[in-house]
């Protein structure tokens, strides 16, 4: 390499180029729709920020996201923030990992990401979606990237904490990855190839976030809880499996004091249909009306037939890991969100009604899913085959991140399909983090990663050491002739 190209490689400016570049590109679908991604729940979100009333199956904590953009007068805020955080997250883990080129690896991490996941059509969305992806990564980079200063890993634990405790889903992912980190620390106590997370940054980061949640219930309410839908979620999930039909045949001849009783062969086929659409969930009362019911029925349903919920729980977990297109429900939404844009954001409402996602149609993301999803398919298949390679070659640093990638997989597929309701919108948003691991240890295997590069004294005490050994041998012959001269 001439010394040109290697002046030209370690630039300072391309860090600050790299992290504009990327920002840029994480921003490119809201870009191109001209305005931010609006779904089904962004209403509720934007309304929280501004009203601070609670709405019983949301939690509140994204409403201090949408805050974010009360200031400015424009949603326009929220993506920004979101795709600055990305790009943020990226740049330290790129900086945890690899040693050399790292503004070239970046660049090319975010150019790679922005163009084969649907990374940047969560970051586009004025939803709390991108912020699991932002957990799983914050808590693999606390864990195992202690190549970064300490002041930089603590400045990861705010932003860890709100990205825990904007969802429900988030906390229980993150709860389950301290346990198997735990478990992953308690091993390498015993085996000298485990890896070796590190738990002191891991462990008041994640306790923020759960904290947080009832925290902002209370300053809110007055109430410190962490969800307010109780089982009805649940219940739900129980309609489309069908155990709820199979719960009510049971106890309902026998004289249960159930209001479902009179309907258990009207149920709807679907979760989504009983809680949103025209059924006898809400000619019951609804959110409110249903708890108790629905608590009645949770526990019983599991007490009665615990083999069969097991079966329906490992299905809808196979289910999810399986559902993992970009877009689903990104739908119109000029029917749905006007009324929210005009009362709270008018300024942007001409933006947000000729925006691409408001035109007849929508967004067609049908094209984008047969590139992305055999890409996500693939990258995960691989995230198994490199951790095997990973452990073999001993770099304990990729073997934790894989670990932690595919266990919060599992575990979110788990929490968002056994125990809500499987949709694509849930494993799509952390996919990316299968082909984000799998590259990081791909490029780890090349060692000039994962060397520094020798500082310039360094370079030119290398450079001149032949000539100070040639100096030393010097000196040796001239003092040995000088002692032979003596002796004679």
């Amino acid at each position: 390499m001439t010394a040109r190209s290697d002046t030209f490689l370690h630039w300072p400016g391309w860090r600050i180029l790299s992290v504009v570049l990327v920002t840029l590109l994480f921003l490119g679908p809201a870009i191109w729709n001209g305005y931010p991604l609006i779904y089904f729940d962004s209403e509720d979100y934007v309304e929280m920020a501004f009203t601070w009333q609670p709405i019983i199956f949301r939690i509140m904590t994204y409403g201090l996201v949408t805050a974010l953009a009360r200031p400015f007068d424009t949603l326009w805020v929220i993506p920004i923030f979101q795709a600055v955080l990305a790009a943020w997250l990226l740049h330290e883990a790129v900086w945890a990992w690899i040693a050399r080129w790292r503004p070239q690896v970046y660049f090319a991490m975010g150019l790679l990401l922005a163009l084969t996941t649907g990374l940047p059509w969560v970051v586009a969305q004025v939803m709390a979606d991108v912020y699991a992806g932002f957990t799983i990564l914050g808590i693999a980079i606390l864990a195992f990237g202690t190549a970064l200063p300490l002041w930089r890993r603590l400045l990861l634990i705010p932003i860890i904490g709100l990205s825990i405790c904007v969802h429900m889903t988030h906390v229980a992912v993150a709860c389950g990855l301290v346990l198997v980190l735990v478990a992953i620390w308690l091993l390498a106590r015993l085996s000298l190839r485990m890896p070796r997370p590190r738990l002191a940054l891991v462990l008041p980061a994640v306790a923020l976030g759960v904290l947080l949640v009832p925290a902002t219930h209370y300053l809110a309410t007055g109430r410190a809880f962490f969800s307010a839908s109780g089982q009805v979620l649940q219940l739900a999930l129980f309609v489309q499996d069908g155990l709820a039909q199979k719960y009510l045949d049971e106890v309902c001849p026998q004289g249960a004091e159930l209001r479902l009783c009179e309907y258990k062969d009207q149920l709807p086929q679907t979760a989504d249909d009983f809680l949103w659409g025209p059924s006898v969930f809400q000619q019951l009362g609804g959110w409110e009306g249903m708890q108790e019911e629905a608590a009645t029925i949770v526990k019983g349903t599991i007490k009665t037939f615990p083999l069969d919920l097991a079966r329906a729980m490992v299905s809808n977990t196979i289910t999810q890991l399986d559902l993992i297109g970009t877009g689903e429900d990104l739908v119109p939404m000029s029917w749905h969100f006007v009324k929210t844009q005009l009362r709270r954001y008018p300024d942007d409402f001409r933006s947000f009604r000729y925006a691409k996602q408001q035109r007849h149609g929508g967004i067609d993301f049908e094209l984008l899913n047969q590139i992305q999803v055999p890409m996500a398919q693939a990258a995960q298949l691989a995230a198994l085959v490199m951790l095997v390679v990973a452990w073999k070659r001993r770099d304990r640093i990729s073997t934790g991140l894989l670990a932690v990638v595919i266990i919060a997989f599992l575990g979110n597929a788990f929490v968002c399909g056994a125990l809500s309701n499987p949709h694509d919108r849930y494993q799509n948003r952390i996919v990316w983090l299968a082909l984000f691991a799998v590259t990081i240890t791909a490029i780890r295997l090349d060692q000039r990663f994962t060397t520094k590069r020798p500082s310039a004294g360094e370079r030119r005490a290398v450079l001149d050491y032949p000539q100070q050994q040639n100096q030393s041998q010097h000196q040796d012959g001239t003092g040995a002739r000088q002692s032979q001269d003596s002796t004679q």
